[in-house]
């Protein structure tokens, strides 16, 4: 009686590590998609974060609107006035910064539109409140549009201020 012995071949073994290896390099194709989804979804919510928390100061400030008559500027693409404390505020866009004065507020910002409206809830001016406001005593409500771009995907938000001594 002869015995065999068992065991695998240098071709077996060759063949099973290419396997292997095929299997890896296409799973980790996948992974690595998984993780820039990833890294693109988190670049995304913090540039939205930001946006959203520098709205929120730009909210708050504009309500601290001293009067009408501490109203600087009031167009399209700015707002500047002093505030309760005698503090100059002036928020505007830099290429793409959000600035309140000389200090950023957010990154990644293309487009930033304040519109005003009256007491009877009627623009200040028209068309699509692209102009400037001559007589700053008939604002009572201003909205802003800030316009986010991020990874090639864009988001609007708006908020709407009622300044408390317009």
């Amino acid at each position: 009686m002869i015995h065999k012995k068992k065991g695998i071949t240098l071709i077996e073994l060759i063949m099973v590590i290419i396997i292997v290896a095929v299997l890896v390099g296409v799973s980790s194709m996948y992974i690595k998609e998984i993780i820039d989804l990833w890294r693109f979804l988190s670049f995304r919510n913090e540039v939205v974060s930001e946006v959203r928390l520098a709205l929120s100061r730009m909210q708050r400030e504009i309500r601290e609107v001293r009067d009408s008559l501490s109203i600087s500027v009031a167009s399209v693409n700015q707002f500047q006035f002093t505030d309760i404390n005698e503090n100059s505020i002036n928020f505007y866009l830099s290429g793409n910064n959000l600035m309140r004065n000389s200090y950023i507020l957010a990154g990644n910002v293309t487009s930033l539109k304040f519109c005003y409206y009256n007491f009877d809830n009627q623009p200040s001016c028209l068309p699509e409140c692209n102009c400037s406001v001559s007589n700053f005593s008939d604002i009572s409500r201003i909205v802003i549009e800030i316009q986010v771009t991020s990874g090639g995907q864009t988001k609007i938000l708006r908020t709407q201020v009622y300044p408390r001594n317009l």
